[in-house]
Parts: structure tokens; C-alpha cells; sequence
């Protein structure tokens, strides 16, 4: 018997609806990592308030490597780990 299909939220333009910072803060996590399809950048998340979700702010990052608009964002569980921040990308 086929599996049912798992319904996920999504923005209006179809990107996935992700957790808030207030539910990711709340299991601990207090950073989140940036990837563009060149690399990813590790960012501390104290600068987002509890009720804005990861996927709100997605489309706002640019790249200063390739300059491609929107990004990946997803909670650093290592945050800290200075091996993997890359330099390089900022938002708008």
C-alpha cells in the first residue's frame, strides 16, 4: 500500500514554510547557515525577532560571490564551528 502524501506548508510562490526563529531559539539552536548554490556562510540568529520564519528571509540574501539572489536558510546545529563559515555574502 502507497504511502500518503505528506502535505507541507508553502509560501505563496511555493518555497516550503519553514520554523520561526522564537521555535528554533527554543530547542537551542541560536545560529542558522546561508547556502547560495557556491557556498554558505554560518550567521548568528539573535538579529531576527521570535515570530519571523526562516524561509521569510530567504529571498532577501545576495550573494557578493556570484551575485545570485535568495539563498537556503537552515538551523546551524554546530554553530560555532569556524570551519564552516565562508566569507563573502551579505543581504540586502
Amino acid at each position: 500500500m502507497p504511502r500518503p502524501k505528506r502535505h507541507t506548508p508553502t509560501h505563496a510562490d511555493g518555497r516550503p514554510l519553514k520554523i520561526t526563529f522564537g521555535e528554533m531559539r527554543g530547542v537551542g539552536v541560536r545560529g542558522v547557515l546561508v547556502y547560495c548554490h557556491c557556498g554558505h556562510i554560518a550567521l548568528d540568529a539573535d538579529r531576527w525577532p521570535d515570530a519571523v520564519r526562516l524561509s521569510d528571509i530567504e529571498p532577501r540574501f545576495v550573494c557578493a560571490g556570484c551575485g545570485s539572489r535568495g539563498a537556503d536558510v537552515r538551523p546551524d546545529f554546530d554553530r560555532g564551528n569556524p570551519r564552516l563559515a565562508i566569507k563573502g555574502h551579505r543581504t540586502r
